[in-house]
């Protein structure tokens, strides 16, 4: 599939299956071959900090809104012939194409890891170069950023920061339907209220069956965290600055379950090896942000016990979004993978199966006799209860033949070097801690 990732003053590419018109654009201006995403980003940063990012974060940001475009317009179930690897070629445009297609092959290996996909990056003349803004603010003296999603991880890397009080952050949201409200209300109650910039990446099409598993999802918050980064007065005077990620180890690592398990509504946007790639991207562009993860060795259940304002946690935890299926109800299903480590660490962190307060779909993880047969999942009870499943054989595979066979391959010495046990013993804690729950509510 070809797909080109332009302003809408630009020509597209001749034989180009669709087209994504990006920072500029008629909002009604969508069909089976066009659609737009980061319509409003300009505006928004402008309004927020009134003096432009550089060159290089708009064109990454450019890049990062082709992907997500790209992603959502090609379904899997329909272009893949396994059902799940895709082809896409996407031409972007940039401020110096020679630059960024010189790394092109560096690139498309990173989005592959990402996605899961063959990726062919081309990168043509047409970088964004916004008029300035009409009120030009005066400092921006804010010393690092951090994302804050409104889930439970960035939340406490939040509360953290703020009750820590050696940085001075600003605080990036990708603005979605359901976390609005609980983005600014952790930054209000955090103390962060005036230090929230919200952007929208808001990809649209229309006549497609979007595509639903939305790996690359999160590049584009980092995106909207590097252009953040690249307005401080830090940045302005040469320094290097912090964009902070938060996510548990368990989660980053994405160590798959099962050997038939592929992640498919997994996110890799922190995982280690793609933080890697990501950073000497960002080194070779010369844009001086510096990607951390302060929870990468920590369980999602250590983070909330070691937090460092439990009184702002108990209050704010049961409002965040951590669930992989929530959809348009934005209520925890309670069964997915990411619900299963929620729920875990909220037991680690209270002592008590009680101890959570979320609202569930499902609030009883259970195994009906209806739907086990000989210790499997058939039809629609799989569908429904397959993370369940096999983090069940996970942890039975882990007591027969130890977690370091378990995770095998997925850390290896070669990619992870001489952290490759810290990674491991994070992996085999999460699964342990999401085990301690499975069995307190007599699954185990």
């Amino acid at each position: 599939m070809k797909i080109a990732a332009l302003r809408p003053d630009q020509p597209s590419p001749s034989g180009m299956d669709h087209r994504i018109s990006i920072f500029e654009g008629d909002l009604g201006a969508l069909s089976r071959t066009s659609g737009h995403a980061g319509l409003s980003v300009a505006s928004e940063l402008f309004k927020w900090a009134g003096r432009s990012p550089s060159t290089m974060a708009w064109d990454f940001t450019a890049l990062a809104l082709g992907v997500v475009g790209a992603d959502r317009l090609v379904n899997r179930a329909t272009v893949s012939p396994d059902g799940w690897t895709r082809e896409i070629e996407l031409t972007v445009g940039v401020s110096d194409p020679h630059r960024w297609q010189v790394l092109s092959e560096k690139i498309s290996a990173m989005l592959s890891f990402l996605t899961g996909d063959f990726w062919n990056l081309t990168f043509v003349e047409g970088g964004y170069h916004p008029a300035p803004p009409k009120k030009i603010a005066g400092s921006r003296p804010e010393t690092c950023v951090a994302l804050l999603s409104g889930g439970l991880d960035s939340l406490i890397g939040a509360i953290d920061m703020e009750t820590k009080g050696v940085d001075h952050p600003v605080y990036v949201s990708n603005r979605v339907r359901g976390d609005v409200a609980k983005q600014e209300k952790f930054a209000a109650r955090t103390g962060a209220g005036q230090r929230l910039l919200s952007l929208n990446a808001d990809p649209r099409t229309a006549g497609v069956a979007a595509e639903i598993s939305q790996r690359p999802r999160s590049i584009v918050f980092i995106a909207f965290g590097v252009l953040a980064a690249t307005l401080l007065d830090k940045y302005v005077a040469g320094e290097t600055v912090d964009l902070h990620t938060p996510e548990n180890g368990f989660i980053s690592l994405n160590v798959p379950l099962t050997t038939m398990r592929r992640g498919s509504l997994s996110t890799r946007t922190t995982h280690p090896k793609f933080i890697e790639m990501l950073q000497s991207l960002l080194d070779e562009l010369g844009i001086k942000v510096r990607l951390c993860n302060l929870y990468q060795f920590k369980t999602k259940g250590v983070m909330m016990a070691e937090c460092r304002s439990q009184e702002l946690l108990a209050e704010l935890a049961p409002i965040s979004m951590s669930c992989g299926r929530a959809g348009r109800s934005y209520t925890h299903c309670g069964r997915c993978l990411p619900c299963l480590v929620r729920r875990s660490a909220f037991l680690k962190w209270s002592g008590r199966i009680d101890g959570d307060t979320t609202a569930y779909i499902h609030p009883k993880v259970e195994l009906t006799v209806q739907g086990r047969i000989n210790n499997e999942f058939h039809g629609k009870a799989f569908a429904e209860y397959d993370d369940v499943m096999q983090t069940l054989t996970a942890l039975d595979y882990v007591n027969r033949h130890g977690a370091r066979r378990w995770i095998g391959p997925a850390i290896g010495a070669t990619s992870f070097g001489v952290k490759a046990d810290e990674y491991r013993k994070v992996a085999e804690e999460g699964l342990l801690e999401i085990g301690e729950f499975l069995e307190a509510t007599g699954l185990r």
